[in-house]
């Protein structure tokens, strides 16, 4: 099979492998048979780069438009420890393989970056000659949008020495922008038009969209939608979303043309359905039916806001009269991040498919101050735990994507 290169952008990087199992497993590739043997060096720098060995460019192109963590995807042509080991793997290709990349019109570029290190444009432009001794391009170089782009990556796994440990040449799948990176920007808090205090980030959100497989057609649910950032991230992907939540003032918004449906309208996706619903009550509010293909959510854990549900604080509760429940709002009470972890399981033991995923951030603290059980993650005898993937916040607090 075809070896590839994944290059992985510097964020979020507890996540980096996570979203690219989920991915690979999506396409009903087995990720331990697609990656491949990777030097050390590359493995543990950061994760910055990853061999795989994937069945066909089309796969590569489903990776690089699909991933939110993943920078570029490149069909590997050569490497070497050296420009010297580099130009003797380039000068070993066939001239066949080389043949579609020698027509006189087409048009190319030849970028050079570094990885754990920067380049001078004076060292960038010696890289290029180098290379370009062993693979003369005929054809006119366009930066813009060219036909082909070809990279030349530089690394090193010391900053402190410039000697490259590793040096590797390929042609670009798609463009250095890919769609999974657009959309992370495209969807910038900053620019959208109904945010809340626990709006959840945009990276985060299709980060989790991923996880969950949402794929055209996918069938989500949000029980705790706030101001709806999950679902934006899943209708991207072209899933069928439904969100619920107890506060009926997230859902009804502030005033008119600012409320969840505005963030649909401002990317052109579709509407979601809005229910004002109690996840404790989830079993007397909707058919218990297997509809979901995925349920993705951000439950209320009380450090920007704490989780209720309904009923009254009070021991003995007057019934309300029948003549006024037209107008009747529920009272609310606090609800146990215990409690919350233990209904959400539940829910999804009888409202995902065969084969859906539940994904959901639970934030925790370490530490001597930590309880004995904070951090343990719930288990349910319907459901199998795949993964638990870990993100340290700071020195107290790390967020787990479960």
């Amino acid at each position: 099979m075809p070896r590839y290169l994944v290059t992985f952008v510097y964020r979020l990087l507890d996540f980096r492998f996570a979203e690219l199992d989920a991915i690979l497993d999506m396409l009903c590739l087995d990720p331990a048979a697609v990656y491949a043997p990777s030097p050390p060096e590359i493995r543990l720098n950061n994760y910055s780069h990853l061999f795989v060995d994937l069945p066909s460019e089309a796969v590569a192109v489903e990776i690089q438009q699909r991933a939110v963590l993943v920078e570029s995807v490149l069909e590997l042509w050569g490497e070497g420890r050296t420009y010297e080991e580099l130009d003797a793997s380039l000068l070993s290709l066939s001239d066949d393989f080389l043949a579609p990349y020698m027509r006189p019109k087409m048009t190319w570029s030849l970028m050079v970056a570094g990885s754990g290190k920067t380049l001078s444009m004076a060292a960038q432009d010696t890289a290029r000659y180098r290379v370009l001794a062993s693979i003369p391009f005929p054809g006119p170089i366009q930066l813009k949008q060219p036909q082909e782009t070809f990279w030349l990556i530089d690394h090193v796994a010391n900053d402190t020495d410039p000697t490259p440990d590793h040096l590797y040449f390929g042609r670009a799948i798609t463009s250095r922008a890919s769609r999974g990176r657009e959309r992370v920007g495209k969807g910038d808090l900053k620019r959208r038009a109904y945010l809340g205090p626990t709006s959840l980030d945009n990276e985060l959100a299709l980060l989790m969209a991923s996880f969950a497989q949402i794929r055209p057609g996918s069938m989500v649910l949000d029980p705790f939608v706030g101001t709806g950032s999950i679902l934006v991230a899943c209708t991207q992907f072209g899933a069928f979303c439904v969100g619920t939540d107890i506060d009926i003032r997230v859902l009804r918004g502030k005033e008119e043309g600012r409320n969840v449906y505005a963030n649909f309208t401002q990317y052109g996706l579709r509407y979601p359905e809005l229910v004002r619903s109690d996840n404790a009550l989830y079993a007397g509010h909707f058919r218990q039916v297997a509809l979901y293909d995925a349920i993705v959510c951000d439950p209320p854990y009380g450090i920007r806001a704490g989780a209720r549900r309904s009923g009254s604080r009070r021991e003995q509760v007057r019934p309300v009269p029948a003549h006024l429940r037209a107008d009747h709002i529920p009272q609310t009470r606090p609800y146990p991040m215990r409690d919350v972890l233990d209904d959400l399981l539940q829910v999804a033991s009888t409202a995902l498919r065969a084969g859906g995923r539940l994904v959901y951030l639970l934030p925790c603290e370490v530490g001597p101050e930590a309880g004995p059980e904070e951090g343990v993650v719930p288990t349910h005898e319907a459901l199998d735990l795949v993964c638990v993937h870990e993100q340290k916040l700071n020195s107290k607090l790390v967020r787990k994507m479960v």
